[in-house]
């Protein structure tokens, strides 16, 4: 995707008229980022497909606002949004450290520290309280009166760490209203069921499917000690897994994706599954 773009024009675009140095970034499924270093400041571009100018603007309003609501929040700054070459873009700020992923394959001993920190950030964007101006903007999947801010997409290469803490949150992308299980349901078929990059090792993927969510869950529980926030899960595992599989089958065979068609056949059985249960 980054072959057919030119960012320096992107970035002229967008105000910014002489970056120091543009670093495509690899990792992207669905936008094509680049690292930019200018006397000024360390940022990321990050420019969607033609059709997604919803999605780019939705993705910068959320941003904007949870760090206007919740400043705690590690999620980026927006510096700038506009359309070049007939691709949305934003100029984001650049987040410190590296995908918690990567960072796992460097020190897996600190699985249990980096996936409670996930998941007491993941509680901490649940337990923001939503004012009606964005609520109207984003999609809503409320049931019962349940309304919490959604990434849908809170998975360990979209969150980043120092290597102690969670610094920022990225791709806001899928970001919705409704039912937190909605959500969790889906981090938990990502952690579970996404396909792993290549030369991602045995031990460390099976560390990733068991260890990691189990500290995820902890964190996320040590910020809602009052009540389980897992229960009633099949309906929204259910539903989390059909749309996993949905959402992964056009990107099957694309350059830079690393899945297959034994990962989507494991989605489907899962949600076979869990689909069951709600027959029972």
């Amino acid at each position: 995707m980054t072959d057919q773009l030119d960012p320096v024009a992107i970035l002229a675009a967008l105000g910014v008229e002489q970056p120091v140095k543009v670093t495509p970034i690899s990792g992207g499924w669905d936008t094509a980022l680049w690292r930019v270093d200018t006397p000024v400041r360390t940022s990321a571009l990050r420019v969607f497909r033609s059709e997604q100018a919803r999605t780019c603007h939705k993705e910068a309003l959320v941003m904007r606002a949870l760090r206007e609501l919740s400043p705690h929040l590690p999620v980026p700054a927006v510096y700038a949004e506009g359309v070049s070459q007939d691709r949305p873009a934003l100029l984001l700020e650049w987040c410190r450290g590296r995908p918690i992923l990567d960072e796992l394959r460097q020190h897996p001993t600190r699985i249990w520290q980096l996936g409670t920190a996930m998941g007491r950030v993941h509680a901490q964007i649940h337990a923001v309280i939503v004012p009606d101006e964005i609520a109207q903007a984003l999609p809503d999947q409320s049931h019962d009166g349940l309304r919490s801010i959604l990434h849908l997409d809170f998975h360990p290469l979209n969150v980043m760490t120092d290597g102690h803490a969670v610094t920022g949150v990225l791709d806001w992308a899928n970001v919705a209203l409704g039912d937190r299980r909605a959500d969790l349901a889906r981090t938990v078929t990502l952690l579970r069921l996404a396909p792993m990059p290549p030369g991602t090792s045995v031990l460390l993927q099976r560390a990733l499917r068991g260890l990691l969510e189990l500290a995820w869950r902890r964190g996320y529980g040590q910020q809602h000690r009052s009540t389980d926030p897992f229960t009633d899960m099949a309906p929204f595992y259910s539903w989390a897994g059909a749309w996993m599989e949905r959402d992964l089958r056009p990107k099957l065979g694309r350059p830079g994706v690393w899945l297959t068609e034994d990962d989507l056949a494991r989605i489907q059985r899962w949600t076979a599954a869990q689909t069951s249960r709600l027959h029972r």
